[in-house]
């Protein structure tokens, strides 16, 4: 089995990535969800430096950096850029076979200066008690977000779906949730981190009761959630509107 490992290092807020090694089929998805959970304490972006020490068993394995991005720009809504370290991923990044929707630059600092550039993102976070009251205060939080950053369109919307995922980590995961409110491009997303590995509990209509009803309630309210395993343990339950 071969694996693929990661330099991380931090610079002026942004994760800056150094892969090495080879990637496969047997290194692809621990690689894809490597750079995933480097976004997740939410960065400026993650930066990905390509040099010769990184090889693709296949140029068709170059499209995890799409895939990583497409799953990056829903949540936690941090950009993916590339930066051409080696005249190899340089001549690679400039042909039509590299994707043209993740942003790519031959100098590390062209890089962050792009991110430095990039649209305003704001962001607020609370940690809230391990029980229902949890929620009340969840609610007004979000209110009081969504008055602060002019989403009063999305108000509504936003404190249902908070109401459900912090009632979810309470009930079930039994955990002092962390919601976590992020604004950027007209989206709010909604991120609740709770203890549980378990992922929600998928709707049965068939349960008495109805199971899962919450998540329903989130799916229809958002343009996308999902539920991504937390670094330190745990997960975080997110959605997306707007």
């Amino acid at each position: 089995m071969t694996t693929v490992a990661l330099e991380v290092s931090e610079i002026g807020g942004a994760a800056v990535v150094r892969p090495s090694g080879l990637l496969d089929l047997t290194s692809y998805r621990e690689l894809r969800d490597r750079l995933i959970k480097c976004a997740a304490d939410g960065p400026t972006a993650v930066v990905v430096r390509l040099d010769d020490g990184f090889r693709c068993a296949t140029p068709v394995f170059m499209s995890i950096f799409t895939t990583v991005w497409m799953r990056l720009a829903e949540w936690p809504g941090v950009p993916l850029l590339l930066v051409g370290e080696s005249t190899r991923y340089r001549q690679f990044l400039a042909s039509p076979a590299a994707s043209r929707m993740v942003p790519a630059f031959t100098l590390l600092a062209a890089a962050l200066d792009a991110v430095d550039a990039s649209p305003e993102r704001r962001r607020d976070e609370i940690q809230l008690p391990d029980s229902l009251v949890g929620a009340l205060v969840a609610r007004q939080f979000v209110r009081d977000a969504c008055a602060r950053w002019g989403l009063g369109h999305l108000k509504d919307s936003a404190v249902t779906v908070v109401t459900e995922l912090v009632e979810n980590a309470v009930r079930h995961a039994e955990s002092a949730p962390v919601v976590r409110l992020e604004h950027r491009s007209g989206r709010l997303s909604i991120a609740v981190r709770d203890d549980s590995p378990e992922h929600p509990r998928e709707p049965d209509p068939r349960a008495t009761p109805p199971s899962g009803i919450g998540i329903t309630i989130v799916a229809q309210l958002s343009r996308v959630w999902g539920c991504s395993p937390w670094p330190s343990g745990g997960k975080v339950v997110w959605a997306v509107l707007g």
